[in-house]
Formats: C-alpha cells, sequence, structure tokens
C-alpha cells in the first residue's frame, strides 16, 4: 500500500473528463467508517433483590403517604414552635417577677435605710441630751402621813393554831417624783 500511495503522490492528478456530478457520485459510494460503540461492561449481580418497576399505583400510595407525612411533620413543628413561645413567655413572666421582687425588695431596703437614719438622729438628740448637765428633779415635799395605830386583835376563844401569822413591817418609803426626757413626763 505504501507503494501505491507514493505513486499518487509523485504523479500529478489527472484531469477527468467525467460531469461533476459523476464525481459526487462516485465519493457517495465511499461510506466512511462506521464508529461501534463501545461495549458497556456489565457489572456483576448485587447482593438483595433487584428493584423491579415500580406500578403507577404503587407510586400514588408513596406519594400519598409522603404527603401526608409531610403534613403530620408541619403540624408537630408549629405545635413545637408554639409550645417553645409558651415556655419563652413563661420564663420572660418569671423574670419580670423577680425584677418586682428585687425592686420591692429595694424600696423596703431603702424604706427601712431611712427609718433607720431618723432612728439614729433621735438616738444622736437623745445622747447629746445625756451628755449635758441634768437639771436636778425637782422634789417635792411628800406630807407626813401619822403613822396608823395598831389594833389589837382580841385573843381567839379556840386554842392556838401552830402557825402564827408574822405582820409585816410597815416601812415608809419617801415617794420620789422624777422627770423622764424619753418618756415626756413625771413619775413616780
Amino acid at each position: 500500500m505504501s507503494a501505491l500511495n507514493e505513486d499518487i503522490f509523485d504523479t500529478p492528478p489527472e484531469k477527468s473528463t467525467l460531469p461533476p456530478k459523476e464525481v459526487v457520485e462516485e465519493k457517495e459510494e465511499i461510506k466512511p467508517v462506521e464508529e461501534t460503540p463501545p461495549v458497556e461492561e456489565k457489572k456483576p449481580p448485587t447482593k438483595g433483590k433487584h428493584k423491579k418497576k415500580m406500578s403507577d399505583e404503587r407510586r400514588a400510595q408513596l406519594l400519598k403517604n409522603l404527603e401526608l407525612g409531610r403534613e403530620r411533620s408541619k403540624i408537630k413543628r408549629q405545635m413545637k414552635a408554639q409550645g417553645k413561645k409558651i415556655d419563652k413567655k413563661k420564663a420572660d413572666n418569671e423574670l419580670k417577677e423577680k425584677i418586682l421582687k428585687d425592686l420591692e425588695e429595694s424600696k423596703t431596703n431603702t424604706q427601712l435605710n431611712e427609718e433607720i437614719a431618723d432612728l439614729r438622729k433621735k438616738l444622736k438628740f437623745i445622747m447629746d441630751e445625756k451628755e449635758k448637765p441634768k437639771p436636778q428633779p425637782k422634789l417635792e415635799p411628800i406630807k407626813e402621813e401619822k403613822p396608823k395605830e395598831e389594833v389589837k386583835i382580841s385573843p381567839p376563844l379556840r386554842p392556838k393554831s401552830p402557825i402564827v401569822p408574822i405582820p409585816e413591817p410597815v416601812v415608809d418609803k419617801p415617794k420620789v417624783r422624777c422627770y423622764s426626757v424619753l418618756r415626756g413626763y413625771y413619775y413616780e
């Protein structure tokens, strides 16, 4: 074949007397070689069941089940979200209650602090009063009362009992009236 190829290329091409249509026909007669598609290698069979083609009824059933499942899951998600909202509201309410309770305690603490400050002022005033020289309490002379005469009891007609009553001694205490700054009046 190589010899033929050399002859063809070395000699100039001959002019043909045929009409151009015939040349076209000759070209048509030459058919290009058709390429064969590559042979697909068959895979070894897999273990397990071979899948069958799904019937229309089965496909409709599965689509229906899928739709129902999606609806149910949507409802569950919505309920879960609603539950979380409720929990969040409860947590917010508890937090608000804690804050309000703390504010109330701080108010009561400030009220108590104010009362303590007032009491300290009063105590300071009282301590200042104590440090000042006190005026002597006014002593009013108490009128002397006449001692009571003892009344003699006649002996009983019965025999004497072994228990003898002892008369209580009479002690005269002078009565003193003092003025109290804290109380604001005289007392005995």
